[in-house]
């Protein structure tokens, strides 16, 4: 469960604080996409159907349409439009897992086979690329898959359906309390881990005063890659520095793990999970921060990310919040700005709940996140009686060092 001591939160029970280096996937990828993911989805500029595609068989013809009304608008109302499937408790309440696909990018329909015996579904793969003038140079963006499933009376005769209920029905599962545990081939439970984290679950709800999740499905595997492959993206750019491990949390209680290392112990985005539909954030600082301070982050606890935080600072003796902020310090490697973000974020949510409570920070939460704004509220949020940003810098350094040496 989530406990408090008078030196720091300590939201890890002791068997958990063994785990190391979970390597955030889509390190700068996802950082740029969160936006995107959030708001309405962009069309793609052009859909074009590639050559081994013959849209002169009937129920191919219909797939093509489909799939082209539906990247004109790929966003929810596609259920009310007749698009997307709502024969399955999946597909009504989940729907389309892929939205990283769409930020306006030419599309090409490169593939509608059959997905077995019979006529009755599809499997349709998009791809989405950009090129340059010349035609020379092809930037990919993503490989999307998505089913097509013969419906009679739907506008075009067949309603698309998510990947991930038909690439995992074979996994193993287990589920305790509010979590279902999904694990690809190769993969194993772990009860130890499975304990804390379905405990974890309703600590972190009774701490912030709000509902727990009705259910979290947390898909298990031994890459990103592949859990990421489950949910209908067969390709999407990783960061080298990734190492091919990591995780994400959706807001509709889904969470995939991509690091065996850490396994159902990933709770960075279990927190994102819980928090994000009913802890609303206007600031991805308090977004990760709030993660990081309840679960830490990159296979580390929350205590070791202070102490992370920390050494970068001394490396860096003119590093300044203000570049922290804005992902902004000289020759640094992404992953290292990114570890002192979450770690910077994680800081300063723990000081505002000591002054403030969860009342507190509920006001954090909705500062706006524009990095110029909060370098102008923070200080009144922190305490500190002046808006000079050097007295914002004096404070990030000695409050990080007074954490990371807290028992």
């Amino acid at each position: 469960m989530v406990t408090h001591s008078t030196s720091m939160i300590t939201p890890l029970s002791q068997h958990v604080l063994q785990f190391r280096r979970l390597a955030f996937a889509g390190l700068i990828v996802a950082q740029s996409l969160t936006a995107a993911h959030l708001n309405a989805q962009q069309p793609s500029a052009s859909v074009n159907v590639s050559f081994g595609v013959d849209t002169t068989i009937a129920d191919v013809g219909s797939v093509v349409r489909l799939v082209r009304a539906y990247l004109a608008k790929p966003d929810s109302s596609a259920r009310s439009r007749g698009l997307w499937s709502t024969a399955t408790d999946f597909d009504r309440r989940l729907g389309d897992l892929t939205t990283e696909a769409y930020q306006g990018f030419p599309a090409t329909i490169i593939s509608v086979a059959s997905d077995g015996p019979g006529d009755s579904v599809y499997v349709v793969r998009v791809l989405y690329a950009q090129g340059d003038s010349s035609g020379k140079d092809i930037s990919p963006l993503a490989l999307q898959r998505l089913y097509a499933v013969r419906e009679s009376g739907a506008p075009f005769g067949f309603t698309l359906a998510g990947a991930l209920p038909r690439l995992t029905r074979e996994w193993e599962r287990r589920t305790e309390g509010r979590v279902t545990y999904w694990y690809a081939p190769g993969q194993h439970p772990d009860p130890v881990k499975i304990s804390h984290t379905s405990t974890f679950v309703d600590s972190v709800a009774v701490l912030f005063h709000v509902p727990p999740p009705k259910h979290i499905d947390m898909y298990l595997g031994r890459s990103f890659e592949e859990v990421q492959r489950a949910t209908g993206l067969d390709f999407f750019p990783e960061a080298s520095a990734d190492r091919g491990r990591g995780g994400r949390g959706f807001s509709n209680g889904i969470v995939l793990a991509g690091n065996p290392d850490v396994g159902e112990g990933y709770v960075h985005e279990i927190a994102h999970v819980i928090l994000g539909p009913t802890f609303p954030s206007r600031s991805r600082l308090f977004a990760e921060g709030v993660a990081t301070w309840l679960g830490g982050s990159r296979g580390r606890t929350t205590k070791e990310m202070y102490t992370r935080l920390r050494q970068i600072q001394t490396a860096r003796p003119a590093l300044t919040f203000s570049q922290v902020l804005r992902d902004d310090f000289p020759d640094a490697q992404a992953e290292e700005m990114t570890e002192a973000f979450y770690a910077t974020g994680a800081v300063i949510v723990d000081s505002v709940y000591r002054s403030g409570g969860i009342a507190g920070l509920r006001a954090l939460a909705q500062l706006d996140g524009d990095p110029k704004s909060l370098l102008a509220a923070l200080p009144g949020q922190l305490g500190i009686s002046t808006s000079d940003q050097s007295a914002l810098d004096r404070w990030w350094r000695s409050q990080t060092t007074k954490i990371s040496a807290a028992r």
